[in-house]
């Protein structure tokens, strides 16, 4: 029986889109916990977990995957909880991102989809090392869908936070961002996870860099931002280590006596 429990979130925590790499000391340290019989390892992210192959040399360690920010969670590769968005709401942000002119997409269980594949989205998917989305504006009449997105600026980001007041907005690091189900975030997945387990709140550490990581960080009494993170996320997290590139996770992991 699991006594702790890890997560990571994966984009610039534990995985480097600029080099595409996972840092190696990151890698031995996850080894390392995996082969700890009183933890378990978990990953927490914003991805789908069909996202998921560019950490596929660590996949065989991780005990746990919170994806889609907390709204679908799969433990020992059994699916335990996944909570889709409501026709209603998912009605409601189409129309106002149709008003906008916007470019926007779902993401389902097993794929995901975008309005309208354009040049610049299909290279941005490529870069960003994900699956180009197949196209379908209705996606949502014919799959569950746990997230929609969009690509926007800052600017019109604030505007349409007015007209969507009760969904959350995360914007991503480039110009775009996540619609996320209600009020649910990484830290439900988290909870779920730590209830699932029977795991305390305080025996969980977590690592995250993003926005969409900051209800996690606040949530969790051992939270450790990167060092690459953002100012306002720093601030969120109990601790703050190096970036990933500089050893941060190893780093902090042998700082706060994990290894």
């Amino acid at each position: 029986m699991a006594k702790r429990m890890v997560f990571f979130d994966v984009d610039h925590t534990l995985y480097d889109p600029v080099q595409r790499v996972i840092p190696r000391s990151a890698i031995e340290s996850i080894k390392a916990l995996h082969a700890h019989p009183d933890i378990l390892v978990g990953i927490a992210t914003g991805r789908a977990f069909f996202m998921l192959d560019l950490i596929q040399e660590i996949k065989p360690l991780i005990d746990v995957f919170v994806t889609v920010n907390g709204q679908v969670i799969y433990a020992h590769d059994q699916l335990i909880s996944h909570d889709p968005m409501d026709a209603f709401s998912l009605q409601e942000v189409k129309d106002v991102f149709k008003k906008h002119d916007l470019n926007y997409g779902f993401i389902g269980l097993d794929t995901q989809a975008i309005a309208h594949l354009t040049p610049y989205a299909h290279t941005m998917f490529l870069e960003a090392n994900m699956p180009v989305p197949i196209e379908d504006a209705d996606f949502d009449l014919t799959h569950d869908v746990y997230q929609m997105w969009a690509f926007a600026d800052e600017t019109r980001l604030k505007t349409l936070q007015k007209e969507l007041p009760t969904h959350q907005l995360v914007p991503w690091l480039s110009d775009g961002f996540d619609v996320i189900h209600s009020v649910k975030s990484k830290k439900d997945g988290l909870l779920t996870v730590l209830n699932h387990f029977n795991v305390a709140l305080d025996q969980c550490l977590c690592f995250g860099d993003g926005d969409n990581d900051i209800a996690m960080l606040e949530a969790i009494p051992h939270s450790v931002a990167m060092g690459n993170a953002l100012p306002h996320v720093k601030a969120k997290a109990q601790y703050v280590t190096e970036p990933l590139h500089e050893d941060g996770i190893a780093n902090a992991l042998k700082r706060l006596g994990w290894l």
